[in-house]
């Protein structure tokens, strides 16, 4: 492999041992003295819609990059 496989390969296994290590450390945090069990699926649907939100009022594609002379 060269060029941009090997940097795709790298970046998917870097990125799944991140993952796992959060994963690994966010389960010793006990979440329900934050966030009652029943909130749960409300705090998903509000997620999901502010995404959707957010997506809708912003200009350009997903990860668009801003041409000279535009912030």
């Amino acid at each position: 492999m060269s060029g941009w496989k090997t940097l795709l390969f790298n970046g998917v296994v870097g990125i799944l041992v991140v993952c796992t290590q959060l994963a690994e450390q966010l389960s010793a945090v006990d979440l329900s003295a934050i966030l009652p069990a029943n909130m749960t699926p409300w705090v998903i649907v509000a997620v999901g819609l502010v995404n959707i939100l957010l997506r809708h009022v912003t200009k350009g594609s997903a990860g668009w990059v801003a041409k000279r002379g535009e912030a």
